[in-house]
């Protein structure tokens, strides 16, 4: 499905940070109704979605990726000329919700995060096999989840700070 789409533009900050072999399949941003100068962008490619939110005119940026296998849903809400994305993460109480996107785009940008979804959620999961088990005292505390999915490098420290902190 995914390679029916041209290439895309991409920012030199969101260029920079993607792995060598991840690809952007789409791109979409914000309605100017929303935001007039600087509005916000998704990335969608073969590992994650990246959000772009430029701000103060462009001069500051705030960039967040969110990995396929760390969500658990999606959703668009569509209305007359606009769609709003909502993906419900599995380990963070808030939703990322994306408004005011055009709908035309914004459809064919959730093809592919649906099946991003469905592939780390069935065969695209890493192999676990090569880390050792966890602690044997209860595998099934939130925490003692969470520590392990840090060593194994699934999350990155940030995430894994604020996660513990809502854990805590």
């Amino acid at each position: 499905m995914a390679d029916n789409f041209k290439r895309v533009k991409v920012p030199k900050a969101i260029a920079g940070m993607l792995y060598g072999d991840e690809i952007v399949y789409g791109s979409v941003k914000q309605s100017r109704w929303k935001r007039l100068f600087t509005p916000d962008s998704i990335f969608v490619t073969n590992h994650r979605i990246i959000l772009y939110c430029p701000k103060a005119l462009g001069l500051r940026k705030t960039i967040e990726d969110f990995r396929y296998r760390d969500m658990a849903n999606f959703k668009t809400d569509r209305g007359i000329l606009f769609a709003t994305i909502i993906i419900t993460q599995r380990f963070m109480s808030n939703d990322l919700v994306i408004d005011s996107l055009p709908k035309g785009k914004t459809d064919r940008i959730a093809g592919i995060i649906h099946e991003g979804i469905r592939r780390m959620g069935s065969s695209g999961r890493p192999d676990m096999t090569d880390f050792p088990p966890a602690v044997e005292t209860d595998n099934n505390d939130p925490l003692n989840v969470l520590k392990l999915r840090y060593a194994r490098g699934e999350i990155d420290q940030q995430q894994y700070e604020e996660m513990r902190r809502l854990l805590e």
